[in-house]
């Protein structure tokens, strides 16, 4: 059964991409996953995922979901899961930036039902994971209201799981304590929380990787310290 994992959040510079980046780095060596850019704006797995382009098999594609209005196009994303789902990888991993992350919930209350979507899971002989990404500081109201939302109307019939970016959440433990209480009232519709992004800007070999995550390095370039750092984040996911 093929997997579908999709990256969410309408609020930008949360770490969907980092999340993406690093999902790439555990990914590397695997033949069988398969990464799209779906970002209509700033495309930046484009950018941060260059060490999977260009690769036999392909391992890296693109992908618009918006129509002209700016607005998911229900039929093209069911086409475009229906194209994927011919193709012969066991995983695919999709960074929907901001406006799309934006634009689904409208799609799931206007266009589809829940269980309407639950049924292009079950044609497609798959399964569909929503990661949902909350970043601290100013942007968690925001983070945690899309995720509310979200959580509301996927209602426990899809795997959805919360992705903590660990650094931004640096000065506010309380907020993660807040998180994990929510986590614990929703379990009928949350499977877990998840901590990524733990890297301190102020230290050199922290620094570095951010460099390459910036410059879409793969994992040969990373040193022995580096490696367990970033391994360190990768046995997190």
């Amino acid at each position: 059964m093929q997997q579908f994992i999709f990256n969410l959040q309408a609020k930008g510079g949360a770490g969907k991409s980092m999340l993406t980046y690093l999902q790439g780095l555990q990914q590397q060596d695997n033949n069988r996953a398969y990464f799209i850019d779906c970002d209509s704006s700033v495309k930046s797995s484009l950018q941060q995922l260059k060490f999977l382009q260009g690769k036999t098999p392909a391992r890296f594609g693109l992908m618009s979901l918006l129509d002209e209005r700016d607005k998911i196009d229900r039929q093209l994303l069911f086409e475009n899961l229906q194209m994927l789902s011919t193709k012969d990888y066991d995983t695919f991993y999709l960074d929907f930036g901001a406006p799309e992350s934006d634009q689904l919930p409208n799609l799931f209350s206007k266009d589809y039902s829940t269980s309407e979507f639950k049924q292009i899971e079950t044609e497609l002989n798959a399964k569909f994971c929503f990661n949902i990404i909350v970043a601290g500081g100013g942007a968690y109201e925001g983070c945690t209201a899309y995720l509310k939302r979200v959580s509301e109307l996927l209602n426990g019939q899809f795997e959805l799981n919360i992705y903590l970016n660990e650094y931004s959440f640096l000065n506010f433990p309380d907020l993660i304590n807040e998180l994990k209480l929510y986590t614990a009232l929703k379990k009928d519709k949350i499977k877990a929380i998840k901590f990524f992004g733990d890297f301190d800007i102020t230290t050199s070999p922290h620094k570095k990787i951010l460099s390459y995550v910036q410059q879409g390095l793969g994992m040969d370039v990373y040193t022995f310290i580096e490696r367990i750092k970033i391994n360190k984040e990768l046995n997190k996911l």
